[in-house]
């Protein structure tokens, strides 16, 4: 037995039934898919910015809790926790425009707990996403406790 018997015919390659060639199909084939690709890294970068701007928010609300917690009287913790906000805001370069902080300070007694909520609107281009419109809200929650043998005034 020969080799071209083996194969099936005198000269012929194996291939498939159709006699179409597959030349160029490789090419087309990465056409299609790199956009799809692109798009696809760009949601990853964009879901990672957006991920990063609300633990920067998380740790903001964090800071300013344990900044209220170790004050003395309630306005004062009112107070301490919206300076630690100010300042963790601007530390990180987050730009939340508006944001509000609410502090609850109403257990603020010996092994009571101060809450605190940060909310911050953050712009998606300013997150490094260019040509992206809008913005999105996020939010950040702290609470601690207030020693117990500990003299608040």
């Amino acid at each position: 037995m020969s080799a071209a018997d083996a194969t099936g015919g005198a000269g012929r390659a194996a291939g498939p039934a159709t006699g179409r060639s597959e030349a160029g199909s490789a090419a087309a084939e990465i056409v299609i898919l790199t956009p799809v690709l692109v798009l696809l890294a760009l949601l990853f970068v964009i879901g990672g910015r957006l991920a990063n701007a609300l633990q920067e928010v998380g740790d903001a609300a964090r800071t300013s809790v344990e900044s209220a917690v170790i004050a003395s009287t309630a306005p004062s913790a009112q107070a301490q926790a919206l300076a630690a906000a100010d300042y963790e805001i601007s530390h990180d370069r987050l730009q939340c425009a508006p944001y509000s902080l609410t502090t609850d300070v109403a257990d603020f007694v010996p092994g009571g707990v101060v809450s605190v909520q940060l909310r911050c609107g953050v712009g998606l281009v300013t997150l490094g996403i260019p040509g992206l419109p809008g913005s999105v809200a996020l939010s950040g929650h702290g609470s601690a406790g207030i020693e117990l043998y500990r003299e608040v005034g």
